[in-house]
């Protein structure tokens, strides 16, 4: 009965009442309870402990909010090597943390064959979920990802307005981020998407729209 309360109360929630909660902080309270609701219900109780490798932090996108933006030029760029990846995909693994994260800019000095590598060695070697965030890639990249064995796929949409997204990055549409997630989904991945919450310019018609996008 708990859970299916709480599930239709998410549910039919209109835009007008996520503008009311986005509006008026005296009903954060209520907003901050159903949250937990929500979070106990799907999620359970227990923390889960997830190993980020940051492999690279080059990346060919400039993407105005991003410290790692092709324009940087301040930011000291490392690469690591398929080889280290997977020695300390290892020692993560080692210390009981369930979960890998594979983590970069769009840097596509990985192509699609060592990527792989590095999944199929991490799965083949180690009882652990892969979760990749290596950006916006060609379409046979994901398929050929999945197949190598990564379980989920981070890709943020950052907002859900159309006009904010292509000012925050260059040469790239919103349309194209959301179609990449549905294709994603569609491949079997569990799918991260998420937005920024105070990104310039942004209103609270925009930041509703971020919450039934993903809702």
């Amino acid at each position: 009965m708990k859970e299916t309360c709480i599930s239709e109360r998410v549910g039919r929630m209109e835009r007008d009442e996520v503008t009311s909660f986005l509006e008026q902080p005296g009903r954060d309270p209520e907003l901050f309870k159903l949250a937990d609701e929500v979070r106990s219900l799907w999620c359970g109780e227990d923390v889960q402990l997830r190993g980020i490798i940051e492999f690279s932090n080059h990346c060919c996108r400039n993407c105005v909010y991003c410290g790692l933006r092709r324009a940087n030029t301040e930011l000291d760029r490392f690469r690591m090597g398929p080889e280290e990846i997977v020695n300390l995909a290892a020692e993560i693994a080692g210390l009981g943390i369930g979960t890998i994260v594979l983590q970069s800019g769009d840097d596509f000095a990985y192509d699609r064959s060592t990527l792989c590598r590095v999944v199929k060695h991490i799965k083949r070697e180690n009882n652990v979920a892969v979760t990749l965030s290596v950006g916006e890639r060609p379409f046979d990249d994901y398929r050929a990802f999945r197949d190598a064995g990564a379980d989920r796929y981070l890709l943020k949409h950052e907002t859900a307005s159309p006009e904010l997204y292509a000012r925050l990055h260059p040469g790239q549409s919103l349309k194209e981020r959301l179609g990449i997630l549905r294709f994603l989904r569609r491949l079997g991945y569990q799918t991260g998407a998420g937005s920024i919450v105070g990104l310039p310019g942004q209103t609270v018609e925009d930041l509703c729209d971020d919450v039934l996008l993903l809702g």
